[in-house]
């Protein structure tokens, strides 16, 4: 009986560690030259099923992202709405609730059905709101890449490694691995 409690308890905490929500995103896109285009985009991003509203800066080229509760938001999805609008993300981050969450260099978070590896950041117990750069060849500028690449010398982030990551204690990934920094 009280192996039971004990496991119980145990599925408990570790379901309510592992239930984070990626709850907002700013996006940048490259090459936006007027209202129109920013329009586009704008379009394909309200139509996806886990975003709840967009707000545009055109000064900026940005989109503040909102997503709704408890849906996964896929970042892949995110960079086919604006390549299919014709322009390309150069700069992504979202933010990430956390509760009692051990965060650090070279740790791996699974958070709204997408893993993410952080390959920077000290080793502590985090809960609040976090924010996260994605730091893929394809969610930045080219030039950027090269400048934070050179920084990581982890292999599987050297090989452009959503595919080549190897999560402790996860046999079969079915679900992307985005490298990721933390932003304070």
């Amino acid at each position: 009986m009280k192996y039971k409690l004990l496991l119980f308890v145990f599925g408990i905490c570790f379901y309510s560690q592992s239930n984070a929500q990626v709850t907002e995103g700013v996006l940048q896109a490259s090459g936006l030259t007027c209202a129109l285009c920013a329009k586009s985009i704008y379009t394909n991003l309200s139509a996806l099923p886990f975003v709840e509203s967009v707000d545009t800066d055109l000064n900026a080229s940005s989109f503040l992202i909102k997503f709704k509760p408890d849906v996964n938001v896929d970042p892949q999805l995110l960079r086919k709405k604006v390549e299919d609008a014709g322009f390309f993300i150069s700069d992504l981050q979202l933010k990430v609730k956390l509760v009692n969450k051990a965060i650090g260099a070279n740790t791996f978070m699974r958070e709204s059905g997408s893993y993410y590896h952080l390959v920077n950041g000290k080793a502590e117990t985090f809960s609040g709101l976090l924010t996260i750069h994605l730091i893929e060849k394809e969610y930045m500028t080219l030039k950027s890449f090269k400048k934070i690449s050179a920084s990581y010398n982890l292999e599987c982030y050297q090989s452009a490694g959503i595919p080549d990551c190897k999560i402790p204690g996860v046999a079969d990934l079915s679900s992307p691995v985005y490298h990721v920094r933390t932003v304070k």
